[in-house]
């Protein structure tokens, strides 16, 4: 049944770019040195963080070429690349990486969340020239610097990178940033700016003096406040010294804080809609009862235009001008300016009107997503409303209702938003590799905010992966983690088998495999993956411990030795007894010893190993909570090896770092090639009719292998090692 609502001309809200608060910087008025920098450190710290490689797609918008919208401007060069061409190789030429303009070695933070991640001070640079400059401070002075032989306007010598002129206020600023909102607190490195060069490793960058002159020298410009606005979409917060570069004099440089003051600027209305003029005021005054002699705003649609000028007019201190009504949707960016005799002082601001009202047609998630793998609506534009249960950056999960079939995943909105916002998004269905989405967003209209979450769906960790759950907000209980694995993924299980959990690029909790925890989050579909989504540490508590042990795997490393790994710590008493374990096949076990320090882990000694497989049977094994293992059977194999081998094979290097060479002697006729475990279990097969052939297990870890050789002839097997 078709679940569609026609709306006529509702008045819902467009949401847009961060505009700047007005009272972002209240309470900075007529502050100076320390007292001033305390004061903007509380202003822009607690931000939202973002892990590592999400700052790709920060930058990807915070530096675009305004030009070519696919392509990037690099710092140091000024040159515009592709977005695409992203390498993290340093010696990647014609390609960008990301370059920690407070170097990331000055304070070993590395690419930590924090100061290692804030894009703030993260800008796009050529992959040699970001080698180049290294982790030297900046400082005027040295020899050009030549990339590939093409000149990059930028000085180098031993201790010290003079960037272009037209960057040198950026990177000023954007240490000045570094210095103001890392102060120590909460755990955090306390970043110090000074006045000297050679600072490596200290948590200090230099030099002082010559960046307060290239504040001075180079102040922002349109690209750079852009790219303020952007960041600050991102982590909800500015860089002070990109919206008042004077700040940065007033806390290093012994300048005395500007005498005009102007406050308590508004904007009315506060959310203009297009048939709105809207009225700038502002309290201006000099504090020692200078006269102001005048007082305008200048405003346009871009940092770059603000072309349009209005003198503003006085009822005692409160000064106010008019900008005329703008078109849907629009961006306005305005700049009071006021003056003395002797004196100049600005304040910047925004605002956006609402986009046009939504008066379109509503289909369901429940619809778009079809109750079938691929939604029926893929390749249309649609609108459809929801509660907002998780935003990641630009991108959002949203869900209407609480059943099977409830959320969809919005991809690249363009909008930022906040877990519990209603909303209605228009944009095009699509199904991205098996994920239900939203993607080319047209608009996102406001209805209301600070909404409770749907209740989450409570599920077994063995029954997440599930289409009709993809997008909806599911709750696991009293799950264990079992392990991790890569992409910053942990494994859990209640029993009923493996949920993935996934460290988002907002939130990574510090998992213990063994522990047991309570996880909400909406459930996302990609890389052929159901995994669970992080939003924040609330989304993890602590469970409680009521499983009992699971084996994980049974793996023999010897003819005589069986290791036998369970998914957390096992008692030592009942671990230790060999009538808690049998192996069929005639196999006598003489010993259970559990590993001196790895309490998941126990060795058994058993008779000798043929060739064959085998049935590990388990029963009365405890944890330390006292939950007792019922009967359980696990299957492992055995390979055992061959007398000729060295005959038969010849293998080059072994040990090896996982490219291997073989020359298989006196073979003719097809071979299957196998690459096991020491549990027995297939990792790689080929088939190759040649006599030598090389294979490639560099993406195997380090370990003990065996290489099974079978064709119509003979069948033999050999141990290999990588080493890497």
């Amino acid at each position: 049944m078709k679940k569609s609502i026609l709306f006529v001309c509702l008045l819902f809200a467009g949401l847009g770019f961060f505009a700047q608060p007005l009272s972002y910087y209240n309470g900075t008025e007529g502050l100076e040195a320390t007292a001033l920098k305390t004061a903007l450190n509380n202003i822009i710290d607690g931000h939202q963080q973002y892990y590592y490689g999400s700052v790709k797609q920060i930058l990807r918008q915070s530096d675009e070429d305004p030009s070519i919208s696919d392509n990037i401007i690099l710092l140091y060069t000024g040159w515009s690349i592709p977005k695409t061409n992203f390498a993290s190789n340093l010696d990647s030429l014609n390609f960008w990486n990301r370059e920690h303009v407070w170097a990331k070695s000055h304070g070993d933070f590395g690419t930590d969340v924090g100061p290692g991640t804030d894009a703030h001070a993260i800008r796009p640079v050529d992959a040699t020239v970001n080698s180049a400059r290294s982790y030297k401070d900046f400082d005027n002075g040295g020899s050009q610097y030549l990339d590939a032989g093409v000149p990059t306007g930028c000085y180098a010598d031993n201790d010290s990178w003079e960037p272009r002129d037209a960057v040198k206020g950026d990177v000023a600023r954007m240490i000045f940033y570094m210095a103001t909102r890392y102060e120590g607190e909460n755990g955090e490195l306390d970043l110090q700016v000074v006045d000297q060069v050679g600072t490596y490793p200290y948590p200090k960058h230099g030099k002082l003096s010559t960046l307060l002159a290239w504040n001075q020298q180079d102040p922002p410009d349109a690209f750079e406040r852009n790219r303020n606005d952007v960041v600050a979409n991102w982590q909800n917060n500015r860089n002070p010294f990109v919206d008042y570069p004077e700040f940065a004099d007033y806390i290093w440089n012994n300048v005395s804080a500007n005498p005009i003051e102007i406050t308590a600027v508004t904007n009315n209305p506060v959310e203009p809609d297009s048939m709105d003029v809207v009225t700038i005021s502002a309290n201006i005054a000099h504090t020692v009862g200078t006269t102001i002699s005048s007082a305008t705003i200048n405003w346009g649609t871009s940092w770059g235009t603000l072309n349009n000028q209005i003198s503003l007019t006085a009822s005692g201190s409160v000064y106010s001008g008019q900008i005329p009504a703008q078109a849907p949707g629009t961006k306005v960016f305005f700049r009071i300016d006021a003056s003395t005799v002797s004196e100049d002082k600005y304040f910047v601001g925004s605002y956006q009107v609402a986009i046009a009202p939504f008066n379109g047609t509503l289909t369901s998630i429940y619809d778009i997503q079809g109750q079938v793998a691929n939604t029926p609506y893929a390749g249309q534009v649609v609108s459809t409303s929801g509660i907002v249960t998780g935003a990641f950056g630009e991108n959002f999960f949203l869900q209407s209702g609480t059943g099977p079939w409830s959320g969809i995943y919005v991809y690249e909105s363009g909008y930022f938003l906040t877990a519990g916002d209603s909303i209605i998004v228009t944009g095009e269905a699509d199904e991205y590799y098996g994920k239900t989405e939203i993607k080319s967003v047209a608009n996102v209209y406001l209805i209301s905010s600070n909404n409770p979450m749907p209740e989450p769906l409570i599920l077994p960790s063995g029954g997440v992966e599930d289409e009709q759950y993809e997008g909806v907000l599911i709750k696991l209980l009293n799950v264990q983690c079992v392990n991790d694995t890569a992409f910053g993924m942990w494994m859990v299980d209640d029993g009923t088998g493996i949920a993935l959990i996934h460290n988002s690029s907002t939130y990574g909790h510090p998992y213990v495999i063994g522990e047991f925890y309570d996880i909400t989050g909406p459930l996302n579909y990609d890389f052929d993956q159901f995994k669970i989504e992080l939003r924040s540490a609330d989304d993890v508590e602590a469970g409680t411990d009521n499983l009992a042990p699971i084996i994980l795997s049974a793996a023999p490393v010897t003819p005589t030795l069986v290791y036998v790994n369970f998914n957390e710590s096992v008692e030592l008493n009942s671990a230790q007894d060999v009538n808690n374990y049998s192996i069929n096949n005639g196999i006598i076990i003489s010993n259970a010893l559990r590993h001196s320090f790895d309490f998941k882990k126990v060795i058994l000694t058993v008779s000798e190993l043929q060739s064959n497989s085998y049935t590990l049977s388990v029963n009365n094994i405890e944890d330390f909570s006292g939950n007792i293992m019922t009967l359980t059977e696990v299957q492992f194999s055995y390979l055992g090896m061959n007398e000729q081998t060295n005959e038969q094979i010849a293998i080059f290097p072994n040990p090896s770092n996982g490219i291997i060479s073989l020359n298989l002697r006196d073979e003719t006729g097809a071979s299957d090639i196998g690459v096991f475990d020491l549990s027995g279990r297939l990792l790689e097969y080929y088939q190759y009719e040649n006599k030598r052939m090389q294979i490639d297990l560099s993406h195997l870890p380090n370990g003990v292998y065996f290489l099974k050789v079978e064709s119509d002839q003979k069948k033999f097997v050999s141990k290999i090692s990588i080493v890497k």
